[in-house]
This record gives C-alpha cells, sequence and structure tokens, in this order.
C-alpha cells in the first residue's frame, strides 16, 4: 500500500539533484505534466506513461529555457547539445535568428514528420539510457517511483502513487521549479531566472497586454505627438510598436523603464536586437525626464520607474546582457 512516504521519496529525490544534472528536474516535471494533463493510458490496474510523450515535454523545457531565454544548463549538459542541433536546423531552413517560442519550432519540425520523429526518438534514447533509470537513485539507493520498462520505453504507476502526486502536484512543482533554477543559477547572469524556468512550462508564448504603459507614454512624455525612439520620426498612432529597449527574452518582464514608442517598421527591423551603449544613455535620459512627468501622480508605474532609477536596473541589466 502507497502512504504519504511515497511523496516523501519523489521529494528526495528533487532534493538531491545536485551540479549540472538538470535532467532529473525535467523528468520530474514531465511525469507530473503528464499526470496533470492526464496523458497517460490504463493497462489493467497500472497507470502507464510513455517515453514518447515525456521527451516532448522535455524537449519543450529545454528550447525555451536553452534557445529562448538563453539559459545555459551546465558545462556538460547531452539535452543541451541536442537542443543546439535543433536549434541550428530551424535557423537554418527559416532563417529566422531572433529566439522564438517552442510551439514554433514544434510546427516547424512536424512539417516534416520525419524529421520530428528523429529528433523525438533521439530524447527517447537518452532517456531510456539513462535519465530515466538515474531518476529513482540517490547515490546507490533505489526508489520505486515507477515501475521502468525500457524495452516498450514506459513508465508505469499503481492508481494510488498518480493519487498521491495529483494531491501533492502544486508542491512538486514548486520544488522543481525552484530546484532548478538554483541549479542553472551559476551559469547564468541573467535576471529573472526562477520566472523564466516557471515560464518555460508554458506550451504558447503569452505576451503582457502593454496599452496601459503606451498611453502613459504618450500622456507624459510625448506630449507633442508620438515619436519613434530610434528615428525621432512621428509615429501615428494606428502604427505604434511598443517594444523592450533590453530585449524581453533576457529581462521577462513588461516594466516601463525599458519600455519605448516605435514604428512597426523599425520594431520590425530590430527584433531581438542589442541595444548599443547610446540607446541605453538615451534610455535613461528618457527615463528621468518621464519620472519627473510622473511625480506629482498616484500611478504605480511611477513607482516603478522611481526604483529602476534608483537601483539603476537599466545599466545593471546591459551590463549582464553584455556579459
Amino acid at each position: 500500500m502507497v502512504t504519504i512516504s511515497y511523496f516523501y521519496d519523489f521529494v528526495k529525490i528533487i532534493e538531491s539533484v545536485e551540479n549540472d544534472n538538470t535532467y532529473k528536474t525535467a523528468w520530474g516535471r514531465a511525469i507530473l505534466e503528464c499526470i496533470k494533463n492526464e496523458e497517460y493510458e490504463y493497462q489493467g490496474e497500472k497507470i502507464v506513461i510513455y517515453h514518447y510523450d515525456l521527451v516532448q515535454k522535455i524537449m519543450k523545457y529545454y528550447w525555451n529555457q536553452i534557445a529562448f531565454f538563453n539559459l545555459s544548463q551546465g558545462p556538460s549538459s547531452i539535452l543541451e547539445a541536442r537542443i543546439n542541433e535543433i536549434k541550428n536546423e530551424f535557423h537554418d531552413n527559416t532563417r529566422i535568428t531572433y529566439p522564438v517560442w517552442y510551439d514554433k519550432v514544434e510546427t516547424f519540425l512536424k512539417r516534416n514528420p520525419v524529421r520530428f520523429e528523429r529528433q523525438v526518438k533521439k530524447f527517447i534514447t537518452i532517456a531510456n539510457k539513462g535519465i530515466a533509470a538515474k531518476f529513482e537513485k540517490i547515490g546507490n539507493k533505489k526508489y520505486e517511483i515507477y515501475d521502468l520498462d525500457t524495452k516498450l520505453k514506459l513508465l508505469r504507476f499503481t492508481q494510488a502513487q498518480v493519487d498521491i502526486l495529483n494531491k501533492e502536484m502544486s508542491i512538486l512543482e514548486d520544488l522543481i521549479d525552484y530546484k532548478w533554477a538554483s541549479l542553472i543559477e551559476q551559469y547564468n547572469k541573467a535576471p529573472n531566472i526562477i520566472r523564466k524556468v516557471i515560464g518555460s512550462k508554458a506550451y504558447r508564448f503569452k505576451r503582457q497586454n502593454l496599452v496601459k504603459y503606451r498611453n502613459v507614454l504618450i500622456e507624459y512624455y510625448h506630449l507633442e505627438g508620438a515619436k519613434d525612439f530610434y528615428t525621432g520620426e512621428p509615429v501615428k498612432i494606428a502604427d505604434i510598436s511598443l517594444e523592450h529597449v533590453i530585449p524581453y527574452h533576457f529581462i521577462y518582464g513588461c516594466d516601463i523603464w525599458n519600455l519605448i514608442i516605435t514604428s512597426k517598421e523599425t520594431a520590425k527591423k530590430r527584433r531581438a536586437n542589442v541595444p548599443s551603449m547610446e540607446d541605453i544613455k538615451k534610455l535613461n535620459k528618457r527615463n528621468e525626464v518621464l519620472f519627473e512627468a510622473l511625480l506629482n501622480t498616484k500611478l504605480r508605474v511611477r513607482f516603478e520607474l522611481g526604483n529602476a532609477l534608483e537601483k539603476h536596473l537599466v545599466n545593471r541589466y546591459y551590463i549582464d546582457l553584455k556579459g
């Protein structure tokens, strides 16, 4: 009979992960996601999750962290090497050089079923040869988390095991996210790593509605009409694009101190570009002027802007971005 000890065993495994072994956090997270989404099947009294389904989630996590957020997983990550292989193939075929979310890459891979299955098979091989068996072990001790079938490439769980994982889902998800973030912090000098690790679970990329920031910029800064931050040319309301000076994939946040108005054409040309020092100086000056204009208001962005100026966030993040 499965008791709460099963939950504690799962926790012990995640807490034991060290160095650059993020494959355990990825494997654990994939198991939880399959259970949460009921991506499994019943075979007699057992619940079965196939490696085929698990590794597609792992591909998503690693792509979003490595290719979109540019987060290294450590100096010897085999899975990172596989992601870079997909990244090169994607860029060679699409000529897209700016970061994209995994759903776009998956669509690209599935246009050629043979190509997609080839990549999935590579991840299954990695999982079957090492990850699946190593996940259950801490040193020489093996914990009975699931019944591994390397021949059929699947995991078998009892109903009681799945029930416990479902019941403690939020605790385990949080533990994995924070453990994963702590593992890769030593290899990455970037802001908001925990938010990026959590965000990498999402299948589709969801951007925040930026209309309120556009309205503040127009009302309190562009008093004589909106102008393109980079060119200085007037921009019609319908042609406004609100863009990040320090790229969004690095910041992973929408804050007024990093948002500027450009034309849609300028935004297209500069997509994901690394800003110059002149751009940074110009942004700092804009922020100082905007803060003065907001000084007598009670708008929340005033306090966010004041905090950014006080802590020199633009300069700090720019230095980190440049490495």
